[in-house]
């Protein structure tokens, strides 16, 4: 009986046939340095060359992906593989595995997921393009770090170890490049330890454009980050927004408003009350991200947990309809009053600024809360 693999190292591929055989020795070397039973597995991602069969003649067990994608293929990849410890690169022989045997023995040592770090090693002169090493990986390694409480250098490294129990507990399910984020923010959240060990970035060889489009998975990678954080990106300036243009209407609303030589009227409504529409909406995106990323699966368990009780649909329906109503019985006034002059010349800018406000917020409130008490019960069906 073939003992289990201690070490697994799973490589994505996608016609990668002109690298493929110096990535898979630095691997095989990569294991014998490492002292640890291992294998190697290639996650073919539907290559069209020769990548499988070279796979399987360089000594790697290959697992087929059908579903397209860069995570797709980790996922599959890992989930086929047999390790305890599981170090994963890229087929394109950029990455030395050889440099990933510290990481191994950092998981040894108690770590749960290691990063390699370029920026702290070795890059090679054109290994990285400057924008990749200038501005977008330093970042978005900024924000992870200052949204989720990480001490990275470079989060897009594409070298990392981690422990099987720690994959199997992040239930990663990105299929694209946001994969990488994904792996990081979660591991994060739920507290695990991670760490960095410098690696070295070789030039690729392989003669054809990279799988990497910049500006494309940039933007995911950033949509993915802000996605995980709804605290600083909606309820922090929402709460601003919406304090701020009420205690400004609060003021100028009912009178005109004077403080020594500054003198303030109902025109300043006319940014105010935007701010607190806006402000308002951006505390509903709050809570719809915070309900979303159970809906869509991203969590297998429930860090940072849905309240317990059901979402109260009802009694923010009756909360919206009496702002709906009330703002209907301000504009019953003004017309009561146009009525009464015959409907000629009537001033009632601020009476109809109150109304609007009334309306539009009764409105929000109806729509959003309708849209977000259907979230709540496919989430309580889970």
């Amino acid at each position: 009986m073939i003992e289990k693999p201690e070490l697994s190292i799973v490589i994505p591929c996608l016609n990668e046939e002109r690298t493929l055989g110096k990535t898979l020795r630095l691997a095989h070397e990569a294991i014998r340095l490492s002292g640890l039973r291992g294998e190697v597995v290639v996650a073919d991602n539907g290559s069209t060359d020769r990548s499988g069969v070279l796979a399987e003649e360089g000594g790697a067990r290959v697992v087929t992906c059908t579903q397209k994608g860069y995570g797709s293929a980790l996922i599959d990849g890992i989930r086929g593989s047999r390790g305890t410890y599981i170090v994963m690169g890229d087929a394109d022989a950029t990455y030395d595995f050889r440099e990933a045997v510290p990481f191994v023995e950092a998981l040894k040592g108690g770590a749960d997921l290691v990063m390699g770090t370029r920026l702290r090693g070795n890059i090679d002169k054109g290994a990285m393009p400057f924008l990749h090493r200038w501005l977008g990986t330093p970042v978005l390694t900024f924000l992870i770090n200052r949204f989720f409480g990480t001490r990275i250098s470079d989060c897009n490294c594409g070298m990392r170890a981690f422990t099987r129990q720690a994959f199997d507990r992040l239930g990663l399910v990105s299929g694209g490049m946001e994969f990488a984020s994904e792996m990081i923010i979660k591991a994060a959240l739920f507290g695990l330890r991670i760490e960095e060990r410098p690696c070295s970035l070789h030039c690729d060889t392989r003669g054809k454009p990279p799988h990497l489009k910049t500006w494309r998975d940039g933007w995911r990678h950033l949509r993915f980050i802000l996605l995980f954080a709804p605290d600083m990106v909606f309820a922090v300036p929402g709460w601003f927004l919406f304090s701020m243009g009420l205690f400004i209407t609060a003021l100028v609303l009912p009178r005109q408003f004077r403080v020594g030589p500054l003198v303030m009227d109902y025109h300043h409504c006319f940014y105010s009350v935007p701010m607190i529409h806006i402000g308002y909406q951006a505390l509903w995106f709050h809570r719809f991200e915070k309900y979303f990323v159970h809906f869509s699966g991203y969590f297998k368990e429930r860090m940072d947990p849905l309240p317990v009780r059901p979402f109260p649909l009802e009694v923010w329906l009756l909360g919206g309809g009496a702002l709906v109503l009330a703002g209907l019985g301000v504009f019953g006034m003004i017309m009561t009053k146009w009525i009464s002059v015959s409907f000629g010349n009537l001033s009632q800018f601020r009476a109809g600024i109150a109304g609007m406000f009334l309306l539009l917020l009764g409105m929000q409130t109806i729509m959003n809360a309708m849209s977000l008490s259907m979230m709540d019960i496919k989430l309580k069906r889970l």
